[in-house]
């Protein structure tokens, strides 16, 4: 039974005034703000005030773009993310000098997204020393998705691999970049490509997400991928050390099980995870219907998934962390997006999926038999005629996490 409290006068008269409690907040993490947001209703709603006033997408893209609106249309349209430092800041709530906007998308929407940035927004194709002098001359490479797993081992990373080419984008009028990053797979499949975890942040046009937020806003504790003796990665945990970021060092058994609720080893990740920190964005002027929590679930895009790996090598002492997903499910003709698939069972889900309807199209059954997912009451078959699969995947991934074990008909 709840214990009512008379609230000090004191606090009444702080957080009822914005000024008052918005200074209070702003020397606060998000995980702190989380935290007081959860004493009474007088400090929630005084939390949900400031948040709309320190997470305005908007305000903090006009630093970069001079219609942050038409900006997130286009990444509506084209399902590119904001990432780097920018979406570190974002959710930190900072900001670092000379920093740049890094947008990493699919290179089927890249020369449009390059001329929004010239005709819309003023600015400038900077080429690099093999690129071409002209924007209109600039050739993108195709999607490659002849590699599509990922193991956790430091021995097989590349620092930035995720990416075939970066282009450059100078406003002339003032001292600001643009970075369009051509992903070789899939965005996220880049962003997991990063260093650290620090980084690992992405902002889409309705929602900003962290997926380490635990170690990144409330620990201020970094685990960092690959041999840091290549200089550009050393370069990078450089810059986050300075930027405030502890790097861990102790990967003995005892040092990792320390970290491991920050960090959350050798479980199948989803974005939209209990570990997952997802800040929706306003979305008024898009065009596009805001997702309140319980749609959020309904996301194909949150089925994306990836595991953070303990490896144990040899004799060593040490214990070795490396992201790694089973597959990139690339299946074009039955669903519009690929997906980074860390639980194989889902993958296989999906297999039985696309062969049943392979084999309805192969045999040209008008009657189609409905795919049960038998076990209890429970029957589910997502094919209503539509092009593409992927709304139904977040129906498929439920079934499969609360009933592994599946039997087919038809």
């Amino acid at each position: 039974m709840a214990i009512e409290v008379d609230q000090p006068e004191c606090i009444d008269d702080v957080f009822n005034c914005p000024p008052a409690s918005n200074a209070i907040f702003s020397c606060l993490s998000p995980a702190d703000i989380i935290r007081v947001s959860k004493t009474c209703r007088l400090l929630r709603d005084a939390a949900i005030y400031f948040h709309h006033l320190a997470y305005n997408i908007n305000r903090h893209l006009e630093h970069f773009v001079r219609e942050p609106h038409a900006f997130r249309r286009l990444q509506a349209k084209h399902k590119f993310l904001i990432s780097g430092s920018n979406a570190l800041q974002f959710l930190d709530r900072t900001f670092y000098p000379s920093s740049d906007l890094d947008i990493f998308a699919f290179p089927d929407n890249v020369k449009e997204i390059g001329y929004h940035l010239i005709n819309e927004e003023g600015y400038v194709f900077e080429p690099g020393q093999t690129q071409p002098k002209k924007y209109d001359e600039v050739t993108v490479k195709e999607t490659d998705f002849s590699t599509s797993s990922r193991w956790a081992s430091p021995a097989d990373f590349v620092y930035n691999s995720g990416m075939t080419d970066l282009l450059r984008f100078k406003n002339p009028k003032r001292d600001l970049e643009i970075q369009l990053i051509v992903c070789r797979r899939t965005p996220l499949d880049c962003i997991l490509y990063f260093h650290s975890t620090p980084v690992m942040n992405f902002i889409t046009h309705d929602a900003a997400y962290s997926l380490y937020p635990k170690a990144t806003f409330d620990k201020r504790i970094a685990v960092s991928f690959g041999w840091n003796t290549h200089e550009a990665t050393k370069k990078a945990l450089d810059k986050y050390t300075e930027r405030g970021w502890a790097f861990v060092e102790d990967y003995s058994y005892q040092g990792v099980k320390a970290i491991s609720p920050a960090i959350i080893p050798d479980v199948a990740r989803y974005l939209d995870d209990k570990h997952t920190w997802i800040l929706p964005l306003d979305v008024n002027g898009l065009d596009v219907e805001a997702q309140d929590a319980s749609e959020s679930s309904r996301n194909p895009f949150h089925c994306n998934s990836w595991k953070l790996n303990r490896d144990y090598t040899g004799f060593s002492t040490q214990i070795e962390l490396g992201i790694s997903y089973d597959r990139i499910y690339y299946a074009p003709k039955h669903f519009e997006h690929a997906y980074l698939i860390a639980d194989r069972g889902l993958g296989e889900a999906m297999d039985h999926l696309v062969d049943y309807l392979a084999e309805q199209n192969r045999t040209k059954n008008e009657t189609k038999k409905c795919v049960m997912l038998t076990l209890r009451e429970e029957s589910w078959f997502p094919y209503r005629g539509s092009r593409f699969l992927d709304s139904y995947l977040p129906s498929l991934r439920d079934a499969h996490l609360k009933f592994p074990k599946r039997i087919y008909y038809g």
